[in-house]
């Protein structure tokens, strides 16, 4: 997570009468000079914004967190989306770049029939950071688009895989009438032709110089996601047949240990990684087969139904049947 964000958070807080010194007190980031432009790994980046959400215990933190990110506090990374071409252009760097935004969350482009939707998920994450990240992701997207297109160019679909709140005001306030909560996926769909809207500081000769500026940044080890990456990728192409973190280290070509600390420099774990790979899976089966919760338990590694209803509840909060339901409604309609 860019450095940048941490003062808006902080300031945030005060509003709330939370202090900076209670923020990052007995943290990683005690201490930290808001002067200096970094990244933090994915571990630093959940330790602060998970205590952030137990301090002020705001529901909106998240969404109030990104209507308050202008590009410029994004520094390089903010300067190379803003001299994108278009809302596309804007959505390939967001994902290009992930790692330096969100570090902890999967973001993807899925695309559709003339239309772009942008994906998140951290089923590995409790679920009130997730959804803190996603509603700071989307409202700082959906903001931010709004002033680089003079207000053209930010109009998306929002779907949220929770409930709706008592008060939608501020949601429908960022992101317009179109909300649905309680979907089987999360993420913003963009139609062809906001895709295709100008970006009003579009700048091609910067943004070359910008993006590299990106790319030397990313390079940096601790903070590329380049190993963690890779481990999911090689977790998707084993479906069933999951390895062993020896057995992961041995694909990639080197030790356990050794794969285990460049895990750790990007803030996670094998199991994480793994569970993240499972519940990814898992709503693939259930949304788009007809194959029993017993048959899903035994292609992701569980030895029952049982495990399986027991771990996909920890990492979505609700059960196989839920999702399956929703599914089925959604095919009626």
């Amino acid at each position: 997570m860019n450095s940048f964000v941490l003062p808006v958070l902080i300031d945030l807080l005060a509003e709330q009468g939370i202090s900076k010194t209670r923020l990052l007190e007995n943290t990683d980031l005690e201490g930290f000079d808001l002067s200096k432009a970094q990244l933090f790994n994915a571990a630093q980046a959940d330790e602060i914004c998970g205590k952030a959400i137990a301090l002020s215990g705001d529901r909106l933190l998240g969404i109030k967190l990104g209507t308050k990110l202008d590009m410029v506090s994004l520094g390089i990374l903010g300067y190379a989306l803003m001299t994108s071409a278009t809302v596309d252009d804007v959505l390939k760097l967001l994902v290009r770049y992930k790692r330096a935004l969100l570090p902890s969350m999967r973001i993807e482009l899925i695309s559709g029939d003339g239309s772009v939707e942008l994906r998140s998920a951290a089923p590995h994450l409790p679920q009130v950071l997730e959804q803190f990240y996603k509603e700071a992701l989307y409202a700082g997207l959906v903001t931010n688009l709004n002033l680089l297109t003079d207000n053209h160019g930010a109009s998306a679909i929002l779907e949220l895989d929770y409930g709706e709140p008592e008060d939608r005001g501020l949601y429908e306030s960022v992101f317009g009438v179109n909300i649905r909560f309680n979907s089987n996926r999360c993420g913003l769909t963009f139609d062809a032709e906001s895709l295709a809207v100008a970006i009003s500081t579009s700048d091609p000769v910067a943004q070359d110089v910008f993006r590299r500026e990106c790319d030397r940044i990313l390079a940096n080890d601790n903070y590329s996601g380049a190993v963690s990456e890779r481990v999911v990728q090689l977790l998707l192409l084993s479906r069933s047949e999951f390895p062993t973190a020896a057995v992961m280290a041995q694909q990639m070509h080197m030790s356990e240990s050794t794969l285990q600390r460049r895990l750790a420099k990007e803030g996670t774990r094998f199991q994480p990684l793994l569970d993240q790979v499972r519940y990814r899976l898992a709503l693939e089966y259930l949304q788009g087969t007809d194959l029993s919760a017993s048959e899903i338990a035994a292609l992701l590694g569980f030895n029952n139904s049982a495990n399986f209803r027991r771990s996909f509840k920890r990492w979505s909060g609700t059960t196989p049947l839920k999702i399956r339901l929703v599914r089925q409604r959604v095919t009626v309609d």
